[in-house]
């Protein structure tokens, strides 16, 4: 039996608990929240679980077998590395860390330690996203991606962009992370030039909350990104994500399909929810079978670091 504790219990949280609890030899043994009033149906979900307010508490108490960590983005560095030192495997959202140091210094810790570290990189266990990749990677050079996740957000979901904003990350690097790797596994050349422009919305808070950039690669593929946070956000800004090179246009669109140059391939409804589940199946299995994740790290260092580097040289508007 692996005995899980999880670290974070909002939305995604919860999502990777219940994925996790689907597995016969997985239990369920503690759960870490700052104020568990907030969240009666996590609770109820793991009656058996026990509640902590304190996460190195939680580490020497339960003495766990893995940790899923989905609490605040400042936090993922440090708890992955308390809980591998613990003696934990690690599955953990993104980012892995604040900084690109930050990010490597919990990788190499998983090497001092033997454990497992898994970043959640979901859109690398999402059948719609596979198989736009494979689409992308049969095209011939040079590509150009364009993709957006503008979030326009109140109340709660303010708050929450707000955390992230606090902690010192701009959209490019919560959200980009994610896209810039889905652009590595479509391009093999290496970049040549990034521009990133961002924008403070609000003077309350120092953390750029709309950005947009452009990285150029060798081959002469373009991978145009944007992202924002916020109220001021336009909430009819609808997703984008697109492919062009010399043999047309591949999409993929709202309703679960891509369009690949007029073929439509369409994914069940219940795409997001399997990538949950495979994330789980796949920091599992690399537990029980060993996995060496080496490939898995690099792909993470790559991707952090080309996320930092654009927030980096950012030119503020």
């Amino acid at each position: 039996m692996i005995r899980v504790l999880i670290a974070g219990v909002g939305r995604m949280g919860f999502a990777h608990a219940k994925a996790a609890a689907t597995f016969p030899d997985v239990e369920i043994c503690g759960l870490v929240a700052r104020n568990f009033e907030k969240w009666p149906h996590v609770t109820a979900e793991f009656p058996n679980a026990r509640l902590y307010n304190d996460y190195k508490a939680a580490l020497a108490e339960e003495k766990p077998d893995a940790v899923i960590i989905s609490s605040y983005t400042d936090t993922h560095g440090l708890y992955s590395s308390l809980a591998m030192e613990a003696g934990a495997d690690v599955f953990v959202e993104k980012p892995l860390g604040l900084t690109r140091r930050e990010a490597g210094y919990t990788i190499a810790k998983a090497r001092e330690t033997g454990k497992k570290l898994v970043v959640g990189l979901i859109l690398r266990h999402d059948a719609i996203w596979k198989k736009f990749i494979e689409l992308a990677r049969a095209q011939v050079p040079p590509i150009t991606f364009t993709a957006n996740c503008n979030q326009h957000s109140t109340g709660e979901e303010w708050q929450l962009h707000q955390d992230i904003l606090d902690a010192g990350l701009s959209p490019l690097v919560d959200c980009g992370i994610h896209y810039i790797d889905v652009m590595n596994q479509m391009c093999d050349a290496e970049v040549t030039d990034i521009d990133t422009v961002g924008e403070r919305q609000f003077d309350d808070i120092p953390t750029i909350n709309n950005t947009k950039m452009t990285m150029k690669f060798s081959d002469g593929s373009i991978f145009n990104f944007e992202s924002g946070f916020g109220p001021k956000i336009d909430p009819n800004n609808k997703p984008i994500r697109r492919i062009e090179s010399k043999s047309g246009v591949i999409t993929i669109n709202e309703n679960n399909t891509i369009n690949n140059n007029g073929y439509i391939i369409r994914f069940s409804d219940q795409e997001y929810d399997k990538s949950i589940l495979e994330q789980q199946k796949y920091f599992f299995t690399a537990i029980k079978e060993d996995i060496n994740l080496e490939e898995h790290w690099i792909s993470v260092a790559l991707c952090h670091a080309m996320a930092f580097v654009a927030e980096e040289d950012m030119q503020i508007i």
